[in-house]
């Protein structure tokens, strides 16, 4: 009888400790183990309690580019950035959903963006320049780059390389660097290259 009850008051323990986690936790777990579904409930719930929380929208969104639903993350982001258009979060998301549709000058332009709007920050996510630079990269790789792309590709690749010098990557990325500078394109040509 003792273990029966022991093993009830365990169970209820446990679903106390269940009840008390956040929300917020709860789709935090759900979006690391990839139940995006679950994450977009759970944001969506939060957002109808807060619908003026730009975090909830942003969630909500990565949620949504995570699922290839892009059409509605996009809709969440034009809210988000008419309720603050200085907000740097919304400039990042609008930047990952184009990044994964292969809209290259899109991508470039809100990382681009996210980076102006967050230096006011005393930090920001330094991959904001590997993103922008990685958008010209494949670009170059399918419809090629013209000089301006290729210079602002090469300049986002070092100031990555200057926030980030313990990254694992800083070798190949010297390297891509060290053999793109032979390959500038001249007056009106684009530089289409696959790196092979």
């Amino acid at each position: 009888m003792f273990f029966l009850l022991s093993g009830m008051t365990g169970q209820l323990m446990a679903q106390d400790f269940d009840d008390e986690v956040s929300p917020q936790a709860k789709a935090a777990a759900a979006m690391r183990t990839k139940r995006y579904r679950e994450a977009e409930n759970l944001y969506r719930q939060m957002l109808e309690k807060n619908p003026e929380s730009m975090t909830y929208k942003h969630m909500l969104s990565h949620s949504l580019i995570l699922q290839e639903r892009f059409g509605e993350s996009d809709s969440f982001l034009r809210v988000a950035y008419l309720q603050d258009s200085m907000h740097p979060g919304t400039f990042w998301y609008f930047g990952i959903s184009a990044e994964r549709q292969d809209q290259y000058d899109r991508a470039y332009g809100f990382f681009r963006r996210y980076i102006d709007k967050s230096k006011r920050f005393s930090e920001f996510n330094q991959s904001a320049w590997l993103h922008a630079a990685s958008a010209y990269r494949r670009k170059m790789h399918t419809l090629g780059i013209n000089t301006t792309e290729w210079s602002d590709m090469v300049y986002c690749y070092e100031n990555y390389l200057q926030a980030q010098p313990a990254d694992p990557l800083v070798p190949q990325l010297q390297d891509f660097l060290d053999a793109v500078r032979l390959k500038q394109p001249r007056g009106g040509q684009k530089l289409v290259w696959t790196e092979q």
